[in-house]
């Protein structure tokens, strides 16, 4: 499970089932940045790339995105010292695109 929210468990994506604590039990080890759960992450600029793993790597772009677009949000990741967004796009894919203010909103 990736998160709690509102009597809610994020399984991924955005698969979500009912916490029902009487044969359930979340234990949960992080904490989720409640300011960017149900929010995107849209690119300010042209040609963002975006990765396929928590990764710089160019071995690891998935693709790019232009100014205006993006993705659901689904927790910050550090990767090598740097924030990234766990994201997913309508159909559920999983991808990672960097946090930083410099280049992307979160609405």
């Amino acid at each position: 499970m990736w998160a709690e929210k509102d009597g809610w468990l994020n399984l991924g994506g955005v698969q979500w089932i009912k916490y029902d604590y009487s044969y359930m039990e979340f234990d949960k080890k992080s904490t989720v940045d409640s300011s960017i759960v149900d929010k995107r992450v849209v690119s300010k600029v042209n040609n963002l790339r975006f990765y396929d793993s928590p990764s710089w790597q160019d071995k690891d772009v998935a693709g790019t995105l232009d100014t205006g677009l993006g993705f659901a949000i689904d927790e910050k990741v550090m990767v090598n010292g740097f924030p990234q967004y766990r994201v997913h796009n309508s159909k559920g894919k999983t991808f990672y695109i960097t946090a930083s203010e410099k280049y992307v909103s979160v609405k």
